[in-house]
């Protein structure tokens, strides 16, 4: 496995970086880091001026850091490269994972507590464009995380469903986890009454095949007359989860995926935001050539 951290060394960046290390259990082989030196930042605005004092200054900053940080998982046996870049960090952290081939791509992202915060999406501007248009799974760590020291976030997991392909492609795509797992519990959300039995069939279904792949505990949690995104959280709570995981679109955006390649579930959007633990996010089947080309033509 191969995996892409892209990161501006926030405070919680560390304890990132020693939860990635236990993937090494579950066959990870290299981690790739990358810092990328936001162009407002080395140019000067009316003349667009490139201060190479200045970006040396970020890319010796961003060097330094990552040196030590290859050492360390060189301590576990993990190989380690890193990329400084300058440009847009969306494009840069695209551009790098269609290079490198990655399997995750793993970000953080600093909860916004102001108002502004929460009515509108507390994620910033480079993940949440990230996940409109990623091909890659990507795991969002809040700055709320607390790492521990011995239990794996992919101990526990809930996986939220709403039974879309999508949602079938997260719960295949969680087995590749499968020797840190313990227990997974598959939430849905019943928007229906009158389907609760065909549901329920399905979801035991999911649970049993999960189960035969080698999941060691394995339930489902089925809830009524909930919002999607509160139920979600709540079980999670409930069920003392070490992580999230879901489809970055459900059922009614892969409809809209017809006319739009590109798209975040609202759902989706309002769990990340929301969320104190890390939450998986597996996208729907997207070709990397459409989005090379979309960053070719600078869209």
């Amino acid at each position: 496995m191969k995996v892409l951290f892209p990161t501006t060394f926030e405070k919680f960046s560390f304890g990132i970086l020693k939860e990635i290390i236990k993937l090494k259990e579950t066959g990870l082989e290299e981690v790739i880091f990358l810092y990328v030196v936001e162009l407002e930042k080395v140019i000067v605005p009316k003349t667009g001026e490139l201060l190479e004092s200045e970006l040396e200054k970020e890319k010796k900053r961003a060097e330094e850091g990552f040196r030590k940080w290859q050492l360390l998982l060189e301590e576990y046996g993990v190989k380690a490269k890193y990329y400084v870049k300058l440009g847009k960090a969306v494009e840069k952290i695209l551009e790098t994972a269609i290079k490198e081939d990655v399997e995750l791509v793993i970000l953080g992202h600093k909860k916004r507590k102001s108002f502004l915060g929460i009515l509108f999406s507390g994620l910033g501007s480079t993940a949440l464009t990230f996940l409109k248009v990623t091909a890659f799974p990507v795991l969002v760590f809040p700055s709320t995380f607390k790492e521990h020291e011995k239990i794996s976030i992919f101990e526990k997991i809930e996986v939220a469903t709403d039974l879309s392909k999508n949602s079938f492609r997260t719960l295949e795509y969680i087995l590749k986890f499968k020797p840190l797992i313990e227990k997974i519990v598959v939430s849905h959300v019943l928007k229906d009454k009158d389907k609760k039995v065909e549901v329920e069939e399905k979801l035991q279904k999911i649970v049993e095949q999960l189960k035969t792949a080698g999941i060691k505990e394995a339930t489902y949690k089925l809830i009524e007359h909930q919002e999607p995104a509160d139920a979600i959280l709540e079980a999670a709570q409930e069920e003392n989860a070490n992580l999230l995981a879901m489809g970055i679109i459900g059922t009614h955006e892969e409809e809209r995926m017809k006319y739009n390649l590109f798209w975040f579930g609202s759902v989706a959007q309002k769990v990340t935001d929301d969320a104190d633990i890390p939450v998986l996010l597996v996208p729907p089947e997207r070709e990397t050539e459409k989005i090379k080309e979309m960053l070719k033509n600078g869209e």
